[in-house]
């Protein structure tokens, strides 16, 4: 656990070690995205996402916790901790990109917001759910950093495929949207060319 891990250094090298501060910057991006899910909560909006939001959080919740729980497979910090931690920032920057661009339209809950218009700038002109790539590649980027075989299982089986049927529901209610149908057509969901 990363406690234990923080233990096992001495000084100042046990509170700023390299899991410590991968932790710390993965916190800094879910306080980036809090407003979000704040503003919600204090609307009372209603969701559509048939409990998909749950199972996507508790899917992202056990990526992160289980890196961080079961030791990793590589030793001391090498170029698999950069190349993950490069991926996590990517990842984390392409999202809050994607969440930026479409601004009030953007939420954690499927719902229907009125007036709604399709935004295909950004991120969007060339697929049609880029936040939900930048979870995955943050995610990726934590099994990279952290990577143990639990990890990358929970990731593989548990996250994405609660993202790819949060997509499928998120859809029901987007195809209802006017304009969406030929938003569609012209780009993929997740990687362009492929789905």
């Amino acid at each position: 656990m990363l406690i234990i891990r923080v233990g096992d250094g001495a000084g100042w090298r046990a509170v700023l070690n390299r899991d410590v501060l991968f932790a710390a910057t993965y916190i800094v991006w879910i306080f980036a995205e809090w407003g979000v899910s704040k503003r919600e909560m204090d609307r009372g909006d209603k969701t559509r996402d048939y409990g998909t939001c749950g199972l996507y959080a508790v899917g992202q919740a056990a990526v992160f916790l289980s890196a961080l729980f079961f030791a990793p497979a590589g030793g001391p910090l090498n170029a698999l901790h950069v190349v993950g931690f490069i991926i996590f920032l990517s990842g984390v920057i392409f999202r809050l990109w994607a969440i930026r661009t479409l601004g009030r339209y953007y939420s954690h809950i499927v719902r229907e917001v009125d007036d709604h218009k399709i935004v295909d700038t950004g991120p969007y002109r060339v697929i049609r759910h880029p936040a939900y790539l930048g979870m995955i590649a943050a995610n990726v980027g934590v099994t990279v950093f952290f990577f143990n075989y639990a990890t990358l299982c929970l990731l593989l089986f548990m996250l994405v495929p609660a993202i790819v049927l949060r997509i499928i529901i998120e859809e029901r209610t987007l195809f209802a949207v006017e304009g969406y149908r030929a938003f569609a057509r012209r780009r993929k969901r997740l990687i362009p060319g492929v789905w």
